[in-house]
Parts: structure tokens; sequence; C-alpha cells
């Protein structure tokens, strides 16, 4: 990468919004650069995935504007995984209701999208449903954590009675 920013200006000036954490690459605005040139940036051995998805967030250019949502790749496994604790298993029950929470809380943060928002947390529903809790117990999860954190929320312009009608 420093070579190619010394002996080429204007491809270094392309990597200027250039980001890797461990596997993971983001080149932002780079008019498709990073794919043109990352023979010459990484060893040939190297397998890179040159994609729209960066530490868990799935990021497209939509009218001009960036969208960005939470991106899991356990979604496209063709087996089944835990993610999330059981009620059923040996942990206080707060434990697995804050955890839930969380969650809640995290997929709204990592969401630019209301509907993508909406898809994340039915999904989230879903799976915890099947490992052993009640539709209303999320619900009240839900105003829980849109009233301590509505900041997360406001972009989404919904009261905690709209969120809660959509999940259903």
């Amino acid at each position: 990468m420093t070579k190619l920013i010394r002996t080429d200006t204007y491809k270094g000036f392309k990597f200027k919004n250039y980001f890797q954490f461990i596997d993971d690459t983001c080149n932002i605005n780079d008019d498709s650069e990073l794919q043109r040139y990352y023979a010459e940036i990484y060893p040939k051995e190297l397998e890179i995935d040159i994609g729209n998805r960066f530490l868990e967030i799935d990021i497209t250019i939509k009218d001009d504007i960036f969208v960005y949502k939470l991106f899991d790749k356990r979604d496209d496994f063709p087996f089944f995984i835990v993610r999330m604790p059981d009620l059923g298993g040996n942990i206080p029950s707060h434990v697995f209701y804050g955890s839930v929470m969380s969650e809640i809380l995290r997929i709204a943060r990592a969401t630019l999208l209301y509907q993508d928002f909406l898809i994340k947390c039915k999904e989230l529903f879903s799976r915890m449903i099947s490992q052993g809790t009640s539709l209303f117990l999320l619900l009240k999860q839900v105003k829980k954590v849109l009233l301590s954190h509505s900041g997360a929320f406001n972009s989404f312009k919904k009261t905690v009675q709209d969120i809660q009608k959509d999940l259903l």
C-alpha cells in the first residue's frame, strides 16, 4: 500500500479512506480501485473478499446516501446456530432479557432504515421465541429499550406503540 501511494499519487489518493481490521477491508468512495489494484497490494496467497461489508455492517450507496444495516454471516450458514442465551438454560431470566434488550439496541444503532431494523428484530424475536420466551415479554423489552435509549431510535420517527405493532 505504501509503495503504491509513493509511486502513483492519484492511486494513493483513492486509498485515503481505506480501512482494514484483521480480514475485513473497506475502501469508501474509491471508484472500485481496490478491486483493480489489490494484486499490487496483497500477496497472491491471500484471498481477499472485496465487498460492501465491514465489521458486521453492510454498506451500500443508494440515491447518494450511505445505507447501512447489520450483517451477520451466520445468517448464510446452512445449519442452525444458537446465538443468544436459552431461557431454559442455567442463567437468571434478567440476564436472558437483558441480552435481548442489548441486541435490539445493537440492531437499531447499526441500521439506518426502519424496514431493515424490523427485519432483523423479527428474526431475533423468532429465535428468542424458539429458545423459550413469549412474544409479550419480548415486546415488553422493546418498550424498555425504547424508553431508556430513545436516541438510538429517533431516526425511525416511530412511537413505541408503532414499533411494537410493526413487530407483530
